[in-house]
């Protein structure tokens, strides 16, 4: 978003200045003007962001459109998050009885959600296009990308309660994009909205008719903390012998996948040391998921990942293949409510099972 909006470029002994949707255009000696435009730059920056709710910061991985100020914000160090890559569903059905988007990504991770006023007399379009361009100079991929009728009827319904209603009703001139920046320190995906105010609460604000309001939503790839203590051989040998069975949260796997990801190696290490030292000891090895996402598929994911244990097992802890087998449940033995993030994280898990 060039630091704010305005481009520049040089002319002989004059500089003109513009940006990629004028309003005004004017000429001045360049010296005057550079330092003109770089104390008012700061001056309106500095004016803006101390308009900012209390505690609320720019994402480092993406600036404001210049002048704006946020005026609702929140961080989650770990969540799901829903990424719309279509547009609503279903216009005559009220948003809590099942109002659905076209197509969803649900993806984890360290969720920051920020909510910017404009300033009055910018249009959507010239926020949403230098969001646009920024996006692309860093390299983001558009996943997804609509605007007005494309987004479907009352897209901004899916912000109800972030803010009032200052996204809920205002879709006459609204845009959305979708993102994503591949990193190997973990991947960044953006989703951003930009609407006109036109009506609805707003919350104490007092924005202008036509004035833009914008929604940014950044999910980092971030694996959860790890609160669980790794469970020792000796701690599964006494679950099971008084159980039958025992879950275990230090498998970890990527979002979506089946691959085991590094981090799950000191209890893979345990589980295999409980096997050796309980050699007529055999196991199903069995894969539970939450309840998000259809039945079958989480049913198949489960296996899989139940399938890529014993595997780890056998290929590299060198445990006869006869001694496991592999089950997978989806979400059909919970041990706490799906209701919550914290409940679905329960519910995800590997659990020894005694044959």
């Amino acid at each position: 978003m060039n630091g704010g909006l305005p481009l520049t470029a040089l002319k002989k002994n004059n500089i003109t200045i513009t940006n990629n949707y004028p309003h005004t255009m004017r000429t001045a000696p360049a010296t005057t003007l550079r330092l003109f435009a770089a104390f008012g730059a700061l001056a309106l920056t500095a004016s803006a962001q101390s308009q900012d709710k209390a505690g609320a910061k720019d994402h480092p991985a993406l600036k404001r459109y210049q002048d704006s100020f946020i005026f609702e914000y929140s961080q989650q160090a770990f969540t799901e998050y829903k990424l719309p890559l279509g547009k609503s569903l279903n216009p005559s059905v009220p948003e809590n009885q099942g109002r659905t988007i076209e197509k969803e990504e649900t993806i984890e991770g360290r969720l920051t959600r920020l909510s910017y006023l404009a300033p009055a007399g910018r249009s959507a379009l010239e926020v949403f296009r230098n969001y646009e361009q920024e996006l692309a100079a860093k390299g983001y991929t558009v996943l997804f990308k609509g605007e007005k009728e494309a987004l479907g009827f009352r897209f901004g319904a899916r912000y109800t309660g972030v803010f009032s209603q200052i996204f809920e009703y205002n879709d006459s001139d609204n845009r959305f994009i979708a993102a994503r920046l591949t990193r190997p320190e973990g991947n960044i995906t953006v989703a951003i909205y930009v609407s006109a105010y036109d009506m609805g609460l707003s919350g104490g604000l007092t924005p202008q008719k036509g004035q833009p309001v914008i929604q940014v939503d950044i999910v980092e790839d971030k694996p959860m903390d790890q609160r669980m203590v790794v469970v020792s051989a000796e701690k599964m040998a006494s679950s099971i012998e008084t159980t039958g069975s025992i879950a275990l949260y230090g498998i970890f796997f990527d979002f979506d996948k089946a691959d085991i990801k590094p981090e799950s190696q000191p209890t893979l290490e345990q589980m295999a040391k409980l096997l050796r030292d309980l050699p007529d000891l055999k196991l199903h090895i069995v894969g539970h998921t939450d309840n998000v996402g259809g039945m079958d598929y989480n049913q198949k994911l489960s296996l899989a990942r139940a399938e890529s244990v014993t595997k780890e097992l056998i290929v590299r802890y060198a445990i006869a293949p006869e001694r496991l087998k592999p089950a997978g449940v989806g979400p059909l033995a919970p041990i706490a409510s799906n209701r919550t993030e914290d409940g679905r994280a329960k519910n995800r898990r590997v659990e020894l099972v005694e044959q």
